[in-house]
């Protein structure tokens, strides 16, 4: 509550058992909520996901003029990060109406995601391969993402996705607010 967050999130945290804010969490969200773009590096267990993930749904959710598509997207460079990252974001979201959280990784079948992709999709949580896949097939747009989350960047460097996210983030607006976490900041993303 004291750090701004909607009250349907704050409903869904006290659900879930949160008490209080890791110290990652009280030092990025209060910023990223102020709009800010991010760069943070923090251990592993230290709480990210939440540190980014409450205030991008936050922005979703106080958005009384919802846009059409895809309000977040968080890329991660595994299928089992991006699973989990979007079962927490399921998690945080379950007290907030109509909103729709899809994730699409690669080494799964495509049913599943081409259903989840053919509805209204808010928070989109996707390795970059599995997603270019799914751009290259018009099945998802960008055009509409307002914040963009790098989760575990430094893997993703090392597994030479750094290409795919650029192609990806030229297709989003200009105005994007980025959110990058990880549990160290490479030389070649610092600014």
């Amino acid at each position: 509550e004291t750090l701004g967050l909607s009250t349907h999130l704050v409903s869904a945290l006290k659900k879930a058992g949160f008490e209080s804010p890791t110290s990652v969490q009280s030092a990025s969200i209060p910023k990223a909520l102020e709009g800010h773009d991010l760069m943070v590096s923090a251990q592993t267990g230290s709480g990210k996901t939440a540190a980014f993930m409450l205030p991008a749904l936050h922005r979703i959710v106080s958005n009384p003029q919802r846009p059409r598509g895809v309000s977040v997207l968080v890329l991660a460079p595994t299928r089992e990060l991006a699973m989990q990252v979007g079962d927490a974001a399921k998690t945080y979201a379950s007290q907030c109406r109509d909103l729709r959280v899809a994730v699409v990784v690669g080494g799964m079948p495509y049913g599943a995601q081409l259903k989840a992709l053919s509805r209204r999709v808010d928070v989109l949580v996707a390795t970059p391969g599995r997603l270019m896949d799914h751009l290259q097939s018009k099945r998802v747009k960008l055009n509409t993402v307002q914040t963009l989350v790098l989760d575990e960047a430094d893997r993703m460097l090392d597994m030479g996705f750094i290409a795919d996210v650029d192609q990806l983030a030229a297709r989003m607006a200009e105005d994007l607010q980025m959110l990058v976490f990880s549990a160290t900041i490479p030389k070649k993303l610092q600014p």
